[in-house]
């Protein structure tokens, strides 16, 4: 009884001793364990959220650029003034240096299609007021993102982009439009080298899938993503990673972050990288239930053992078997337990123990595989972090310290390795900036989102660099950190200041070049107006019947060069932008019978045939510019005289429907018989200052501008023009403009005669700066009957009207002290000259755009005639003035 009163004692102990033993390693691997597991997991989610923040940054930059490309076309001014032709050779050349957009295209405001990169007649049929981009873009006047979509034309899967088009008076002109083809993600993702089970995607700001790569069976593009998946990474509001079933039903950890336009904008995209986080921790989930398993069953054979043994040579076996378990846990090579397998209990629990050992060998040489896989990971990123072109830093968000760059970022800012741990990021400000700098992350880590911006940096050289600089909020184990992305931009900023300042140049001179257009046709103006005033007084002379003859060509050809400079001056309008097309009734048989009348003695004298023909059926009254619709008809009839040396010239005329309501298409065409046009040089024909024979000893003369100028004017009527010739038989112009219907025209075309008769000579004061036009002008007047006072300025001019009456003031414009405006003004308003404020006056000036004209009739002037004047036009402002002054006296008794 004795016995077996100790032996039940010794039993008790011997377990008790055991579990004592044995517990602390149980507890001591679980923790060493669950540990490693855990390191593991935030490694993961480390790893993944900088592979997201790689890709992200690469769509921010293609952003970027999308939209300093877009800014860039928008302020070109052929792309303000809507220019069709040149926008499309301006889209053409951005498709072809830009593979990864799908398509450039130019809406207006209505969202139709006026040209694109590939411009077809299929893509021209769309409409695009529908799209996200198009209406935001209108309604917000700036950069704007869509969502994701099928393209119209390409088919393809993008994801779109818009700018608005402003004209110089800031009104909206259209809308470009452009898409970015999500194919090149799959070329992107491909040519890194990522692990097995990584997948990338993206979804738009409505959770709509534009982008997975790989693609697993069973999902595709344009399908809403996990619900689950999209409500967190919007909720997160920045950068964030979570654990959860994705669509394909694979375990995985998902980083996901936001892209904005603007740092307040709402996120257009959300970009997502997962990867399988079951087989990552599966090796480390694999060890540490195994440990657990196995460190359970031989605690419990241990107490098994313990118990049945009793007291039986247990003391030396239990004192070896607890050293052994004393170094469990320990860097010590844990050896066998060298007691005899056959020794009953104790034996057993041996065997057992040594089986342990060896179970725990074994795990510790999985646990040394898999930290050899860690560095291999760890080494992975390493290579990735040090060959990444663009400078990284993980920052402390307190300090400003750089805890870890990458070895771009110490080239970019020139920081030496030893010197690392000593920079902050206000060394990399100047110092005044550092406040700024420190609020602006501050806000970024209380709004838990990433930003991009572009910022300046100063090396610790003391170099200036431009960087595109974007930061990402991380939490690693529960701290919370910034990472930084800084790409060097300077280069790239310093050739947009050179386009910049190159365009700015040419804006520039394309003024200067108006100016001096503009200058050119006054100083040629008034010289000419002294020619033709002289020539008209000769005239007027006793001549020889050959004199005359001599003083009607040289008026001829003083009318010549007239209109060459009144064609430069349209050309300079119609450049600038500046020549407006206004609608008036008129009749087409008057306007074409005018047309030919004017014409017809230039063709009498070449004994040429000139017809013209309105088609049966064809409506007469319409809404148009007739002076442009004039101005078109004589440039083609006076050409078609110029080249044609014997036949017919004729014009026809017809009219279809238009597209646009209450509007029609007025067809013209003018046919002749002349020399022709070679085939090679008919697309030339169009181009300022060209003629087919441009050689000095061309036959037929001219500066080449009237086609020119017909082409832009066709152009601004929203018409077309087509021209088919052969050498020898003779050319066909046909254009095509958009009037108005109209019912009923009066005929505005024959003037009213004028009431009263000039009973008497006029006093005249002639207000003229240059001796030449004085002398002229005083002449032409004078041989009219009239009595004619001088004055060289608007100050003499106004000084000889306080002293006598005068009929009449002919007022030069531009005159040194006092100008012809400011002297009319003084006139018309000033209160000393209250008693003749009422005196015509007609403006005499070289100065001839319309611009000039409104600035007169707005000063006072009751009659505007542009030098050089024919004595006819000046006779008839007389007759006018003269009627009036008759019909006051008349009706004053």
């Amino acid at each position: 009884m004795k016995f077996r009163i100790f032996h039940g004692s010794v039993r008790k102990k011997l377990v008790f001793l055991v579990l004592l033993a044995t517990l602390p390693a149980f507890m001591l691997n679980f923790g060493t364990e669950w540990e490693k597991r855990q390191k593991t997991l935030d490694t993961l989610k480390l790893d993944t959220t900088i592979y997201l923040n790689s890709f992200s940054h690469v769509q921010q930059r293609i952003t970027d650029s999308t939209k300093t490309l877009l800014q860039t076309v928008a302020a070109m001014p052929a792309v303000k003034k809507m220019e069709r032709d040149t926008i499309h050779e301006i889209l053409t050349t951005i498709l072809q240096e830009n593979p990864m957009f799908t398509n450039v295209i130019l809406v207006d405001t209505k969202g139709d299609v006026v040209t694109a990169g590939r411009d077809t007649d299929e893509a021209r049929q769309f409409n695009f007021s529908d799209r996200k981009q198009f209406r935001e873009a209108l309604q917000t006047g700036s950069f704007s993102a869509g969502q994701f979509m099928v393209g119209k034309q390409t088919r393809m899967s993008i994801f779109p982009f818009a700018m608005p088009i402003t004209t110089y008076e800031g009104t909206y002109a259209g809308v470009m439009l452009i898409g970015v083809s999500l194919d090149d993600y799959s070329r992107l993702f491909d040519e890194c080298s990522f692990q097995s089970g990584l997948f990338f995607g993206a979804c738009d700001a409505y959770g709509i899938r534009i982008f997975r790569h790989p693609m697993p069976k069973g999902l595709s593009i344009g399908q809403p993503i996990q619900k689950t998946i999209f409500d967190q990474a919007r909720a997160a509001k920045g950068s964030s990673t979570m654990e959860l079933k994705d669509s394909s039903g694979v375990d995985r950890i998902i980083a996901s972050t936001p892209l904005r336009l603007t740092p307040d904008s709402e996120p257009y995209m959300y970009m997502f990288m997962g990867r399988d986080s079951s087989a990552a921790l599966s090796n480390t989930d694999s060890v540490l239930i195994r440990g657990l398993l196995t460190t359970f069953a031989s605690l419990t054979l241990a107490l098994l053992i313990a118990w049945f043994v009793g007291g039986r040579g247990i003391a030396g076996n239990l004192e070896r078997m607890a050293v052994i378990a004393h170094n469990l846990g320990s860097d010590k090579p844990i050896p066998p337990s060298n007691i005899d397998y056959d020794d009953g209990e104790i034996g057993y629990l041996a065997r057992t123990w040594d089986n342990m050992i060896a179970m725990l060998n074994k795990r510790e040489k999985e646990k040394n595989e898999a930290l050899a896989q860690l560095s291999e990971s760890e080494e992975r990123h390493r290579i990735i972090l040090e060959h990444n072109p663009g400078g990284i830093a993980l920052i402390n968000p307190d300090t400003l310290e750089i805890l870890f760059a990458n070895p771009a970022f110490m080239t970019l800012f020139e920081i030496a390795t030893t010197s690392l741990s000593t920079v902050t990021l206000c060394d990399l400000h100047p110092s005044k900036d550092c406040p700024r700098v420190r609020e602006e992350l501050n806000r970024h880590l209380r709004s838990g989102g990433g930003t991009t911006q572009e910022m300046a940096f100063r090396t610790l050289n003391g170099k200036i660099v431009l960087t595109d600089f974007s930061t990402a909020v991380l939490t690693l184990i529960g701290k919370t950190y910034l990472a930084g992305f800084f790409t060097d931009i300077t280069e790239r900023k310093n050739s947009e200041h050179e386009l910049l300042t190159a365009k700015e140049m040419a804006e520039r001179a394309n003024v200067v070049k108006d100016d001096f257009l503009a200058n050119i046709s006054h100083e040629l103006r008034t010289p000419l107006n002294g020619v033709m005033g002289m020539l008209q007084l000769l005239e007027l002379s006793d001549l020889s019947e050959g004199q005359a003859g001599y003083v009607d060509i040289a008026l001829k050809s003083s009318n010549s060069l007239r209109r060459v400079i009144d064609d430069l001056l349209d050309f300079t309008k119609i450049e600038a932008g500046m020549l407006d097309i206004r609608e008036e009734p008129f009749d087409l048989e008057n306007l074409l019978r005018q047309c030919v009348d004017l014409l017809r003695v230039q063709a009498d004298e070449k004994g040429l045939q000139l017809t013209w023909n309105v088609h049966p059926g064809t409506n007469k009254k319409f809404l148009g510019d007739t002076g442009r619709l004039r101005q078109i008809l004589f440039n083609l009839l006076g050409n078609a005289i110029k080249f044609t040396e014997t036949g017919l010239i004729s014009i026809e005329s017809f009219t279809l429907p238009s597209p646009e309501e209450s509007r029609e298409r007025l067809f013209l065409s003018v046919t002749d018989t002349g020399v022709g046009i070679p085939d090679d040089r008919i697309k030339d024909i169009f181009e300022s200052f060209t003629q087919v024979d441009g050689s000095r000893t061309r036959k037929y003369q001219g500066v080449g501008l009237g086609l020119s100028i017909v082409k832009r004017l066709v152009s601004l009527m929203n018409g077309s023009m087509t021209i088919e010739s052969e050498p020898g038989m003779g050319t066909r112009v046909q254009f095509c403009v958009s009037v108005g219907s109209c019912i009923q025209v009066e005929d505005t075309d024959e003037e009213e005669p004028l009431s009263g008769h000039l009973d008497r000579k006029l006093k005249l004061l002639l207000v003229e700066d240059e001796k030449v036009n004085m002398f002229m002008a005083k002449h032409i007047l004078e041989k009219m009957g009239h009595d004619v006072d001088c004055a060289e300025n608007g100050r003499q001019c106004l000084a000889q009207i306080a002293r006598q009456p005068y009929d009449a003031v002919l007022m030069d414009i531009q005159m040194p002290e006092m100008t012809g405006i400011e002297a009319t003004r003084r006139i018309r308003f000033a209160s000393e000259f209250e008693s003749v404020s009422s005196i015509p006056i007609i403006a005499l000036s070289a100065h001839a755009t319309s611009s000039d004209v409104e600035a007169a009739m707005r000063a006072g002037v009751n009659e505007y005639i542009t030098k050089p004047f024919e004595r006819a036009r000046l006779e008839e402002a007389l007759q006018k003035i003269g009627s009036n002054l008759n019909f006051s006296r008349t009706d004053n008794g």
